[in-house]
């Protein structure tokens, strides 16, 4: 107990000094500091703050054992706006309630977190008296709307009327405004059926917050549908910076609790992953606001805490009450708290920066890329550890290319590449089609977290074929589909080619076509101004066609010389001045 109380105290005279920079949403979705570094939010939820007692007997000390022993640099605090607006006395605190709820905001920063106020309840009941009598319901405002409907403008929560909701968050925002620890949580101001009304309702209060703070985090949650009808163009998406798409993400009821299961978390992650792709490809961040609870069962818990580590997806547990427990004069972690400690100590550890050590044209490892071209980027930490896979169809956006998979992105002088495959060693993605020319700049995030910029050679053109199993065997078809190679290649499914036949073989980088490239499509068509030069074996082969069939896939239908003798024979191609990478043959027999 000593012990403990020791590093409690050692941790609180630590805490003293921290500052908390401004923060903001980058391109890419991730949230970093002023400096720009990543910054992990993970925390809590402080939910009695705005009904009962308020949470008036909360102590220093159990602040500190919140941010020491869970590692979490996040708490959201629910203010209640009448209580506000009124400044009521809190009877336990003994202490009004606007510098009750700044003593809350102030602990947090001395204990390192940010504060995320969350405007709950609107009713006017006064907190319990510090005997713990009459004390208001979490849902009081509610109850009273039920009971008397002429108090539903003041005090309905549904989202359906927020006049009362603007006045609190413009006086809370002045009061605030140069406080770069004070985040905003729009919850309870968001729950109507009428998604045009949804959308006006949070441009509204974001409008109001932005009046007196224009940078910081705006958090908004949507309540179901309304980010799926963003992402399917039925409403439009938020043009303000620094707004975070705020979900709240609960498992089925278990023994002892009550709370449903949330839609989204239903078929997971399927139901998820559309709408946190969109926002982080709009430029805005995700969180994770509420979760668990008594509801940690797994893989529920793991679900949660892994897919905001590899997604740069900040958390906040639902509540604090079930992390820690008093015993004695000691805090100590629950069994569920402990859990959540070990993942939030995942997640602040998972940032280490990406390092890369190549970037090269994805066929024939030649470090000379061209625009909408293949390409592998190789290093270290390119993707969260235990992560590799290629896209899928739901990481696609209609007919757009993903360009970011798991948080993994790449830009190319500072535009989005489009990523096909992600692991700690290795991404490959697809070059934009714009125009580059000379030294451009490669860099790679992950999980919110940049590699250094790293310089390439690029031409119009960088040709090469695409090769079987790391080659020398060019990538090729007979013109039936079959695949084509040395009958050892993969026995029982190559053959090789005949002196005569027309076969099709497969490259990359051979640059614009007859149709110009839609950056990002799915489908990519055209044909090549002029046929490149191919030869087999040292001989001239006719080419009878060559175009682009799929995104960055070049398709050539040649003629194999008639005169070629048996074996593999080498094979190169010359377009735009420039040749296909070396060592690569065809097999041919008579």
């Amino acid at each position: 107990m000593r012990w403990c109380a020791a590093v409690l105290a050692a941790a609180a005279l630590h805490a003293q000094t921290t500052q908390l920079r401004p923060l903001h949403v980058s391109a890419q979705g991730s949230i970093l500091d002023d400096a720009g570094k990543p910054v992990a939010l993970r925390g809590v939820n402080r939910s009695g703050t705005g009904s009962g007692n308020a949470e008036g007997g909360a102590t220093d000390a159990e602040y500190a054992a919140q941010s020491q022993l869970l590692g979490g640099n996040l708490v959201r605090i629910f203010v209640n706006a009448a209580w506000w607006t009124a400044n009521v006395q809190v009877p336990l605190a003994n202490q009004k309630y606007q510098d009750y709820i700044d003593g809350l905001i102030q602990r947090s920063k001395k204990y390192g977190s940010y504060a995320l106020i969350v405007k709950a309840g609107q009713f006017p009941d006064p907190p319990c008296g510090a005997d713990g009598k009459n004390c208001p319901a979490p849902n009081q405002g509610d109850l009273n709307c039920q009971a008397n409907s002429s108090l539903c403008a003041a005090q309905d929560t549904s989202g359906a009327v927020i006049d009362a909701a603007l006045p609190f968050w413009s006086a809370f925002a002045k009061r605030y405004a140069t406080d770069p620890a004070v985040l905003y949580d729009t919850w309870e101001n968001m729950s109507v059926s009428d998604l045009d009304a949804w959308s006006n309702n949070q441009n509204q209060l974001i409008a109001t917050i932005r009046t007196y703070n224009t940078q910081a985090l705006v958090f908004v949650e949507d309540g179901g549908t309304a980010y799926e009808a963003i992402v399917a163009g039925a409403i439009p998406d938020f043009a303000w910076p620094n707004v975070v798409w705020t979900f709240h993400l609960y498992n089925a009821s278990v023994a002892g609790c009550t709370e449903p299961a949330s839609p989204r978390y239903a078929n997971w992650p399927q139901n998820l992953i559309p709408v946190v792709n969109f926002a982080q490809l709009q430029g805005h961040a995700a969180a994770f606001t509420e979760w668990g609870g008594c509801n940690d069962s797994e893989p529920y818990h793991t679900n949660i805490t892994s897919f905001a580590a590899t997604r740069g997806v900040a958390l906040a547990y639902f509540d604090s009450g079930n992390l820690l427990t008093l015993t004695g004069s000691a805090w100590q972690l629950t069994a569920t708290g402990a859990k959540v400690a070990q993942a939030y100590s995942t997640i602040a550890s998972g940032s280490t920066a990406p390092s890369v050590t190549l970037v090269a044209n994805a066929e024939g490892d030649v470090p000379l890329i061209a625009p909408n071209t293949w390409v592998e980027v190789k290093g270290a930490n390119l993707a969260p550890a235990g992560d590799t896979r290629v896209w899928q169809g739901s990481d696609f956006f209609g007919s757009q290319m993903p360009t970011q998979l798991d948080g993994v992105s790449v830009t190319v002088n500072g535009k989005s590449a489009f990523v096909y495959y992600i692991s700690p060693q290795q991404i490959n993605v697809l070059t934009p089609p714009d125009a580059m020319q000379g030294t451009v700049r490669v860099q790679v995030t992950s999980a919110g977290v940049a590699s250094a910029l790293v310089n390439v050679e690029s031409q119009a053109v960088a040709p090469a074929f695409f090769v079987f199993s790391g080659g020398p065997q060019v990538a090729a078809e007979h013109a039936d589909g079959s695949f084509l190679g040395s009958a050892t290649l993969y026995p029982g499914f190559t053959t090789p080619a005949k002196p005569g036949e027309t076969v099709v073989l497969y490259g990359n980088g051979f640059g614009p076509t007859s149709t110009p490239v839609v950056s990002g499509a799915a489908a990519q068509s055209g044909t090549l101004p002029v046929l490149p030069a191919i030869k087999i074996g040292g001989m001239t082969a006719t080419v009878v066609f060559a175009g682009l069939i799929f995104p960055g896939e070049f398709q050539f239908n040649v003629v194999v010389p008639d005169s070629l003798a048996d074996g593999d024979q080498p094979i190169t191609a010359t377009y735009n001045g420039a040749s296909t990478q070396p060592g690569t043959v065809i097999t041919v027999k008579r």
